[in-house]
């Protein structure tokens, strides 16, 4: 632009604002996952009588040199109250409304006080105007910029960091500032690489870790809106949604779509710090909402090929907001034809499905941790985990991560585990279970050729005759006293560890007369409670220890 037509527009500017040629045109924001309108950003706009609409990169820069750049932010800023308390008035409930605030601006000493006053003005809440600041002015890292941005935010206003990652980038912004949100341009996804990709799900990986919600905005394609949501992205706008639009074109705007309450917008502000693209979705995010953001709980920057759906649920009712490709993919493995066939067969209230499934959520609602399922459907064994990420009146908000295994994995699976099992198992001379309530015991292990002694009429006269054969004579007493059935689940349930443990002299047949430690656990299932005993030799020096401290105190046992 030349010198001539830049003393022009700064000639005209105050008569372009009293007259009204400058004015907001808002860009609606949407949620991504429910495409509901959230708010929307105001963009100055300049209408000249001659020229036309000009364009903000030729008047702008202008403004900014002239030093009158906060004259017209604070205008914006006026008029967008406006409009606020207009939309109010005819019943429309949009009530967010993004402002950009410049570098400029923050050398005026009164913009805290400019700012509230024409809030106050307007009788518009704090909570309704979020601010905008780009990466670059932060970089200057002013005393007074730090200390303006403190008053803003200690007011309760919502800060908004722009076009991250546009340009030159600091770290240390996101170190010394606390913002709301982050915004993303689109320029990480205009050559359609994968490496833009992966930048962006770091990136918004990177802000859930931080507790700062996420917004792109430059959303042209179906494509990139369906990208955005599968990495997560909370919020997005752009030309596929709509072009900046005056007044009443937005009035109409907010009067077709469906506006986000506040209601929703907390209830999807805790919704959106899941983080869609980790490794362990799930537990991580217990892990961050436990430990917080401040103590370095983070999320790992890998996408991940996570079967990942959010489910919202009420007592009667379950449905699936969103669903990720590999968890639509799991559910016709399960032999649904996609989300819907899966909806619909919950929808069986008396279903064995719908009961599995709701009990698990109600487990989750109430623990307010990971509860786990596993079962097989249709001869697919499948493992669902649920979580519960917000609640509303009516409903709640769960993830649910779906994992199917077939034939061939199961197989391999259960013959690690054998091996597994095997390994173990050879540490021990002897494993028995005790089936208390049923009055019955299985001996499932022994390194010896041990006589059987399982097949008494009572689990006590099984354990008279192990006792009289294995144990040495000085120590059956006290055996008999460790494996008493009538105050074993007590002894039990009262230890931290859920087992008891003591050390006994034993025969075993071949081996002579040695140490071993008997411990009795209780292990966990879904019908009666389950104790079982091992016994593990003392070997070495250990047991010749034992023999000589035993000689000089045995009232030590």
């Amino acid at each position: 632009m030349s010198r001539i037509e830049e003393a022009c527009l700064l000639k005209h500017f105050q008569e372009a604002v009293e007259k009204g040629f400058i004015r907001p045109y808002f860009q609606p924001i949407f949620r991504s996952v429910t495409g509901n309108m959230i708010g929307a950003e105001a963009l100055a706009r300049w209408f000249d009588p001659e020229k036309g609409m000009l364009s903000p990169a030729d008047f702008i820069p202008v403004l900014e040199r002239a030093g009158l750049i906060y004259d017209l932010d604070m205008e914006i800023l006026r008029q967008t109250c406006a409009f606020y308390r207009s939309l109010q008035s005819r019943g429309i409930l949009l009530n967010l409304f993004s402002v950009n605030l410049s570098r400029e601006d923050f050398r005026h000493d009164d913009l805290f006080e400019k700012v509230t006053s024409i809030l106050d003005q307007y009788g518009v809440p704090r909570e309704a105007i979020r601010l905008e600041i780009t990466e670059s002015l932060m970089l200057e890292d002013t005393e007074t910029f730090q200390r303006v941005f403190r008053r803003f935010h200690d007011a309760g206003f919502s800060i908004w960091l722009d076009d991250f990652g546009s340009g030159y980038s600091s770290l240390n912004v996101l170190q010394n500032y606390e913002f709301d949100v982050m915004k993303f341009d689109m320029l990480f996804l205009r050559d359609d690489s994968p490496r833009g990709r992966q930048l962006l799900i770091s990136l918004i990986s990177m802000a859930k870790t931080l507790g700062i919600h996420t917004l792109t905005e430059g959303i042209e394609t179906e494509e990139q809106r369906e990208f955005l949501i599968s990495a997560g992205c909370e919020a997005q706008q752009g030309f596929y949604y709509s072009k900046p639009v005056p007044e009443e074109e937005m009035a109409a705007l907010c009067e077709k779509q469906n506006v986000e309450t506040p209601e929703d917008r907390g209830y999807w502000g805790e919704i959106g710090l899941f983080n869609f693209t980790s490794p362990n979705p799930l537990h991580e995010y217990v892990k961050w909402k436990t430990a917080g953001p401040e103590n370095g709980i983070g999320y790992g920057y890998r996408q991940s090929d996570s079967s990942i759906a959010l489910v919202e649920c009420s007592m009667e009712r379950f449905r699936y907001v969103y669903a990720s490709d590999e968890y639509k993919k799991r559910i016709r493995e399960l032999g649904f034809d996609g989300v819907g066939g899966l909806e619909g067969a919950l929808s069986n209230q008396r279903s064995h499905m719908f009961l599995m499934i709701r009990k698990l959520v109600l487990d989750a609602l109430e623990q307010k941790s990971v509860q786990t399922f596993e079962y097989v459907y249709k001869d697919v064994y499948f493992r669902l985990s649920v979580l519960l990420l917000a609640r509303k009146e009516g409903w709640a908000m769960v993830a649910m991560r779906l994992n199917t295994f077939d034939s061939e994995r199961e197989v391999k699976t259960a013959q690690e585990m054998l091996n597994y099992s095997s390994a173990l198992l050879s540490t021990y001379e002897l494993v028995v279970l005790f089936y208390l309530d049923s009055n019955i015991v299985k001996r499932i292990y022994t390194a010896n050729k041990m006589p059987v002694y399982d097949h008494e009429e009572t689990i006590e006269e099984s354990l008279r005759k192990f006792c009289e054969a294995e144990v040495e004579p000085v120590d059956q007493a006290r055996y008999l006293r460790f494996m008493d059935l009538k105050t074993m689940m007590e002894r039990v349930d009262a230890s931290p560890k859920k087992f008891i443990q003591s050390i006994f002299r034993m025969r075993w047949i071949h081996t002579g007369s040695s140490w071993y430690t008997a411990r009795i656990t209780q292990i966990p299932t879904f019908t009666e409670k389950v104790h079982m005993l091992t016994i593990q030799n003392i070997q070495g020096n250990v047991s010749q220890w034992l023999d000589t401290v035993v000689m000089e105190h045995p009232e030590l046992v």
